[in-house]
């Protein structure tokens, strides 16, 4: 979580420390005016290209530095020098971070390449001197959080089914059954609020704590107000020259006052190396879910889900994020669930658009099919299976206000369709709110 920022009565080495870590977070961009390499190349139509995905890696090495995500700067740097050896604000960066991660060797030998192969001016030779003078010992890395509040409106609370009268197979008790006005749709107002935050562990890079908490509170039915707790671990690591991302979660929902269900998760997922071509940098990867549920209520819905899923990242152009997931998906159920086994498949896929101080658009569309194995019900069904698909698709607007704070507006769609009418609902949400992110 957060820490608390500390005042210091006097100008002594702490505030030297951080005027010096400030300076470091824009190193890149000032070195590259001000540090003059003792050769120099001219700029050609053929190397315009390269220079944008030079400034791209410059740009997420200085989000990795602000977020305190150093060892993932130094690789972003690593690979700006390597494409670009005349890199001296990459170079200068290297050894402030090594410096700041305690690797003081390694430290010292970034300087050396920067003060043999540049003209230093007197404002970056004196950040040479400071570095060089110190110690180097390890800085917590920075911990996150972010936290919002809104008010909205929901077509559903208590997702109630869309047709009002379930039909059943020739031969069953009844042909039909219609259902009661209190299991239908209902719409009410509602409350929002999250908090989530991140704590990097210093002795063992890579590694973050995470936690949040979300929660919904009705303004009628508060028999379905919802209130979601997530604790667990994450590692991020470098890996044959792509990047491995693992992720422990348990998380625990309720609904009203009860415990409605708990998982036990495993997300990882393997990124190769990012290419490119004119304007767009990519990388492709692999991801895989698993994640263990279980329901106090009715433990015969325990089950194990597993997804598989091809992974698509790509920055197009200066505003543009993509991301795509789609794979086969399967829910083996840990008793005797109606239905048995499922399977499927999930996709997933984001469109981010950054406009600046005017703000960020941010879609995203979620699909996931799965079909039983077997009958639901034979006695009322037949031999009918359930086929379930659930589309999602998500629309926020988020404008920066001051500091750190956000006006946030969403809209959502859910629609559930399914064999059984008994089991398809649809799911609309709108609401406005204040966020914040440290």
């Amino acid at each position: 979580m957060a820490s608390s920022v500390q005042r210091l009565p006097v100008w002594g080495a702490g505030r030297a420390r951080v005027a010096a870590s400030r300076l470091a977070v824009s190193a890149i961009h000032f070195a590259a005016l001000c540090i003059l390499p003792l050769h120099a190349a001219a700029q050609t139509p053929e190397n315009a290209f390269a220079q944008i995905i030079d400034e791209d890696l410059q740009a997420q090495a200085q989000t990795a530095i602000s977020d305190g995500h150093r060892r993932r700067a130094l690789e972003l740097l690593g690979e700006l020098t390597q494409r670009d050896p005349r890199q001296a604000g990459a170079l200068l960066d290297i050894a402030i971070l090594y410096c700041q991660l305690g690797e003081r060797t390694l430290s010292l030998k970034a300087l050396a390449h920067l003060e043999a192969d540049y003209e230093v001016p007197p404002a970056i030779d004196k950040l040479i001197v400071y570095y060089r003078a110190s110690t180097c010992t390890p800085a917590g890395m920075r911990p996150q959080l972010t936290a919002s509040i809104g008010a909205g409106v929901t077509s559903n609370a208590n997702f109630g089914p869309s047709d009002p009268v379930v039909t059943f197979a020739p031969g069953a008790p009844l042909s039909s059954l219609s259902l009661a006005p209190e299991s239908l749709p209902r719409r009410d107002q509602y409350i929002e609020s999250a908090i989530q935050g991140e704590l990097p562990i210093a002795a063992a890079p890579g590694l973050e704590l995470i936690a949040g908490l979300s929660e919904r509170q009705y303004r009628s039915l508060h028999q379905f107000d919802q209130r979601a707790v997530t604790v667990g671990l994450a590692y991020r690591r470098s890996f044959t020259h792509g990047e491995l991302d693992n992720q422990f979660t348990t998380n625990v929902l309720w609904l009203g006052t009860h415990v409605y269900q708990r998982d036990l998760a495993w997300h990882a997922g393997f990124w190769l190396p990012p290419a490119a071509w004119q304007p767009v940098l990519a990388r492709a990867g692999v991801d895989l879910t698993v994640v263990d549920s279980a329901y106090p209520g009715n433990s015969l819905y325990d089950a194990m889900y597993f997804a598989v899923r091809a992974a698509f990242q790509a920055h197009v152009g200066e505003h543009t994020s993509i991301q795509f997931f789609v794979g086969p998906a399967w829910d083996r159920p840990h008793g005797g669930r109606p239905g048995g086994m499922q399977h499927g498949y999930s996709a997933w896929l984001s469109l981010d658009y950054d406009m600046g101080s005017h703000g960020q658009f941010e879609v995203i569309l979620q699909q996931r099919t799965l079909n039983d194995a077997t009958a639901y019900d034979p006695v009322f069904f037949g031999s009918l299976t359930q086929q379930q698909t659930i589309h999602v698709a998500a629309l926020r607007y988020t404008y920066p206000v001051t500091g750190g704070w956000s006006l946030y507006a969403q809209l959502s769609a859910q629609r559930v369709s399914n064999s059984i009418s008994l089991f398809a609902y649809n799911v609309y949400n709108g609401s406005m709110g204040l966020s914040w992110k440290y």
